[in-house]
């Protein structure tokens, strides 16, 4: 059986406005907004592929202990989105107040990224793949 990564779940304060920033700074598409869990809602969201991104608000009682949004971290570090044109991304993206984690790099393979933060402490990676 082979698998694919359905979708991405982010837990958010404020699940609205998270959703507004990848509206805004990538092109999400919200298709769906409604109650998962008791209490809490989960807002879906098209982001140009197969896979899904979820912001959902926390349920109440849970935990307000926050990630970061560093490199090297255990658990689930980052996830990427591909970018054409990675400088002009970055130049986009820091004009707009965002802070970028790791700058553009090129790796020996001659891939080029970067990290920024998203909302809630995300890290995320924007990856432009060898011409």
């Amino acid at each position: 059986m082979e698998y694919r990564i359905n979708h991405v779940h982010i837990r958010a304060a404020d699940p609205h406005s998270t959703a507004a920033w990848y509206q805004e700074h990538f092109n999400a598409r919200q298709v769906s907004e409604r109650e998962v869990m008791p209490n809490t809602i989960t807002i879906g969201m098209e982001m140009g592929g197969q896979c899904r991104l979820n912001v959902s608000s926390k349920p109440p009682g849970s935990s307000d202990q926050r990630g970061t949004a560093e490199l090297n971290r255990l658990g689930l570090e980052h996830f990427g989105f591909d970018v054409t044109d990675l400088r002009a991304e970055l130049e986009r993206l820091e004009a707009a107040g965002i802070r970028i984690v790791l700058p553009y790099t090129e790796t020996p393979t001659g891939t080029r990224l970067a990290y920024i933060e998203g909302p809630d402490d995300v890290l995320i990676e924007l990856v432009q793949a060898t011409g």
